[in-house]
């Protein structure tokens, strides 16, 4: 056991004077009010004004018996009298009280971190796969979900609170597992839920412009990718082909090996069942590399490779006899869909059919985006129908109408809003050779307007339709 931190202490003190040092003392706190149980301490961290009391009174009426706070509170405006403890120290550092509480969960655990713009969940998915094949127990964070590959539990985040992780941690380590994946967010790094992780391996897909509006400046966008590779120990993985991650490599500060990967070093791999588009080449590229360090041989390697399978809604292939290629994917930025069509692209030019993109954009956030991928869709595209994808607050046809400003010309437009409806009418415009991508929401099952929540599923209303 290492030296007990003196803020570590004062907690530890802060329980034993108010007589809550229980056995199980991972049972004795709680980061959620609304999942808080009788008989535990609420930690209160990141908020402020009356949302703060909004929750630790939550709390209280739950049955907390004591709060522990990251900035002072007024006794007054609590629903009772209890004990408080105020802890600077634990709004940066909560972390630390995890890994004590959980007794250093990662001590004897690889901890492998993806981030990037686009393609971390394709990454992590396939990179498990990998892993578990070759015979480890591996261990998953991410939006797909989180738990023991291949049974993950769904999540609303993509990089969780601190809490929730440590408590994964702690399970997996009972659990036997040999490697984590995290699937690492410029959100959840910037917050600093993961702070004080070491990783032994991280990887950088690429940095684009992606969640600008969050960050306030691309430059902050970018500080925040960065903050994984430099908490990174052993091995770092960079996409040599993306200019922007290239042209930052003086602001990686870790001392860990760095490993450039690109597009043309795995063309030779051959798999049934994974389409070998341009993102997959790198992603491969990666895990071979991977492999080569976890001293798999090069004939296990490849019959590894050889059995992965694409990721639901990641550049998911549907092919059908008579009505085109149908590819369902995430893609909800101006790169993602650039990478995407420029694959299809290469397919149409031999069966010399057309190609057919549906797609939308997110309201509320990176309006700049949107004209972006107009021109792109135009460009590579012989239809383009824009269609809804998560409207959120916003109204529906200004986003549309801001994705219209990309597409100069305007004959081979369909403006269909219902994203159903729209995806009917592209099958109905497919034939035999032609490609229709799908764009945005890959396996998601919701959309989301400003008063409601629509239940929709591309690839199910795909399969459907074309039955």
């Amino acid at each position: 056991m290492k030296r007990l931190n003196k803020n570590l202490k004062e907690i530890i003190n802060f329980l034993k004077e108010n007589n809550l040092n229980k056995k199980n003392i991972d049972r004795v706190f709680s980061w959620d009010s609304k999942c808080i149980k009788s008989g535990q301490v609420f930690v209160s961290i990141k908020t402020k004004g009356s949302k703060k009391y909004n929750y630790i009174n939550e709390a209280i009426h739950k049955g907390a018996i004591a709060v522990i706070s990251d900035t002072q509170i007024k006794k007054s405006s609590l629903l009772k009298d209890l004990p408080i403890l105020y802890s600077k120290y634990l709004k940066d550092k909560n972390d630390e009280l995890l890994n004590y509480i959980y007794n250093f969960p990662l001590k004897k655990i690889k901890v492998i971190g993806i981030t990037g713009t686009d393609g971390k969940t394709s990454q992590l998915n396939l990179l498990a796969q990998s892993l578990s094949l070759s015979g480890e127990r591996v261990g998953v964070i991410s939006s797909e979900g989180n738990g023991i590959y291949p049974k993950l539990d769904k999540t609303g985040y993509t990089t969780p609170r601190a809490d929730i992780l440590f408590n994964y941690f702690n399970k997996f380590r009972i659990s036997k597992v040999n490697t984590i994946l995290i699937e690492c967010s410029s959100q959840g790094l910037e917050q600093g839920r993961l702070n004080n992780i070491k990783f032994n391996i991280s990887i950088l897909t690429n940095i684009n412009g992606d969640h600008i509006d969050y960050h306030r400046s691309f430059k902050n966008y970018i500080k925040s990718k960065l903050i994984l590779l430099n908490n990174t120990k052993e091995h770092i993985f960079i996409n040599k082909d993306c200019f922007i991650s290239m042209r930052n490599l003086k602001l990686i500060t870790s001392r860990a090996k760095k490993h450039f990967y690109g597009i043309s070093s795995n063309s030779h791999y051959k798999n049934k069942d994974l389409e070998i588009t341009i993102s997959n080449n790198y992603n491969i590229s990666v895990i071979s590399n991977i492999l080569k360090l976890n001293k798999t041989s090069t004939k296990k390697s490849l019959n590894i490779i050889s059995r992965l399978k694409t990721v639901k809604g990641r550049n998911q292939f549907i092919k059908t006899r008579n009505k085109g290629t149908y590819i369902v994917d995430y893609a909800h930025t101006p790169s993602s869909l650039l990478t995407l069509l420029q694959s299809v692209n290469l397919y149409s030019m031999f069966s010399e059919g057309k190609i057919i993109t549906v797609f939308g954009c997110g309201g509320d956030r990176d309006i700049w985006k949107r004209r972006a991928m107009g021109e792109i869709s135009f460009q590579f595209s012989n239809y383009v129908i824009l269609t809804d994808d998560n409207p959120r607050s916003e109204n529906p046809m200004k986003i549309i109408n801001d994705i219209k400003k990309g597409i100069k010309e305007k004959k081979n437009l369909l403006i269909i809003p219902s994203r159903k409806s729209a995806i009917h009418k592209a099958i109905s415009l497919a034939h035999k050779n032609d490609y229709i991508v799908i764009a945005g929401k890959g396996n998601e099952d919701d959309i989301l307007y400003k008063h409601k929540i629509i239940k929709h599923n591309d690839i199910k209303v795909l399969k459907a339709k074309l039955k």
